[in-house]
């Protein structure tokens, strides 16, 4: 008996030392990771080498999109997917040969399961809703407006300067994540805020429990919040392979996502849209939708094709800082994910760089073939003067600049101020540190060529 307790605090004593050691390691290996994000990620590793609980369906759950398919067939009790086009065009990504080399961590498994299947159930609910209320197809979208560049040109802070107008909407990050209501059409506008705060609440809890498993990668890139305006990413992914897990091999593979029809895209997120005003009982007057997203920047002509009223509004930086912040925003997704070793960054370097150029030289093709109004705006004065650059949009687009929208954006933009200060503050870590160097360019490499021509085309300044 003795001899038992003896081996018993033996085993116990290596077990320990085994899985500090192991989180230990995967702390130093990993950015962004909390040790609290290590340790549960090596505690999970005994379920998914006997494949049980979240592990109990193997890799095949990721590997073969039919699996979650079935997963959310079951969930829902529905079959209808309203096409099949994106199953095409996620079994290109999901089995091309990166994303096939690509390990899961045991958290980024686990996640990247919850949100497929999230998707996947969405997408079923969607198409029953919008056929049992076929009405909400004849909600008006008018006139929306796309916000689009590349990273760190002032996307994010326009889109919330321009959302603050209590004439318009933006879409907040709950209702991209879980749009459907669970009310019946025909049901009281006091039942369908019921339902909206029910959703609300539960996308909240799912991004707190993720939020505290201690893995900040993207959040110091791009402010996440249940109830903050967020990307249009979050409504095309239904139907484009577009999902933050595969930002990585997506990039990788860019060419066979350009080459995918984004139409049907846009008119998945046009229902998205209807069936959200449709549900605040915006039915015949909806405000206007302000959008944002830096893959619009790829799709004018479709968006064009979907929203023939759209504006356009294209964010301009220099590509020093730009190109190299797509980089770090690639990264830092696949990190949430996937183990680092899958991580070539002289190859994403090289790819962004390529993609970047082909990108300011064929958008303003784009945009002049979707023969859509659009605008430019250049960071560095929207940095100087918010202010004047969003009333100078205004009235190129004819809008209404009201006294009290201009209250709103000086409170918010003081708000915001006193924020940024406070980051800035001594001792404070840069949230979103980068160079060129870190991907294997340079600052002339960035500067010549393509974007050489971009930069004076748009007056970017060279600072």
């Amino acid at each position: 008996m003795l001899m038992l307790i003896k081996l018993f605090v033996y085993v116990f004593i290596v077990t320990v030392v085994l899985f500090v050691l192991s989180t230990l390691r995967r702390y130093f290996k990993c950015k962004n990771k909390t040790l609290k994000n290590c340790a549960i990620n090596v505690a999970l590793t005994p379920l998914r080498v006997f494949k049980l609980g979240p592990f109990s369906r193997g890799e095949s759950m990721m590997r073969d999109i039919h699996c979650s398919l079935k997963y959310a067939t079951k969930k829902t009790k529905l079959s209808d997917f309203g096409g099949t086009q994106f199953i095409e065009s996620y079994s290109k990504i999901m089995n091309s040969p990166e994303q096939l080399k690509e390990r899961y961590s045991n958290l980024g498994y686990i996640s990247a399961k919850i949100e497929l299947g999230m998707g996947w159930v969405r997408r079923l609910k969607l198409i029953q809703y919008l056929k049992d209320s076929p009405e909400i197809r004849n909600v008006p979208v008018r006139s929306p407006v796309f916000v689009m560049g590349l990273p760190r040109t002032g996307t994010t802070f326009l889109h919330r300067l321009l959302s603050l107008d209590p004439a318009t909407r933006a879409p907040l990050t709950w209702e991209l994540l879980a749009p459907v209501p669970s009310a019946d059409p025909t049901s009281s506008q006091e039942s369908h805020n019921a339902d909206r705060n029910k959703r609300m609440k539960f996308i909240k809890k799912l991004l707190e429990t993720r939020k505290s498993m201690g893995d900040h990668a993207l959040e110091k890139i791009h402010e996440i919040g249940y109830d903050l305006p967020e990307e249009c990413l979050l409504g095309l992914c239904d139907e484009l392979p577009v999902l933050i897990q595969y930002f990585h091999s997506g990039y990788l593979n860019i060419e066979t996502i350009l080459s995918m029809d984004a139409t049907e895209a846009y008119r998945y997120y046009k229902t998205v849209l209807q069936l959200l005003s449709f549900q605040v009982g915006e039915k015949e007057t909806p405000r206007r939708w302000t959008l944002k997203c830096p893959i619009h920047l790829f799709y004018p002509k479709e968006i064009g094709t979907v929203f023939p009223d759209a504006k356009f509004v294209w964010t301009h930086r220099h590509p020093r800082s730009a190109v190299p912040s797509l980089c770090s925003l690639v990264e830092a997704a696949h990190s949430v994910y996937y183990e680092p070793e899958g991580m070539n960054v002289g190859a994403l370097g090289k790819k962004l760089d390529g993609l970047s150029q082909h990108l300011l030289q064929q958008a303003p093709k784009d945009i002049a073939a979707s023969k859509c109004d659009n605008a430019n705006v250049v960071y560095d004065n929207l940095i100087k003067d918010p202010l004047g650059v969003v009333k100078d949009l205004y009235k190129q687009f004819e809008w209404e600049f009201t006294p009290e929208y201009e209250k709103i954006m000086v409170d918010y933009l003081a708000e915001n101020k006193a924020k940024r200060d406070a980051l800035k503050a001594p001792g404070k870590k840069q949230l979103h540190d980068y160079s060129p160097e870190d991907y294997h360019l340079t600052d002339a490499q960035l500067s010549e060529g393509v974007y050489k021509d971009y930069i004076k085309k748009f007056g970017v300044p060279e600072n």
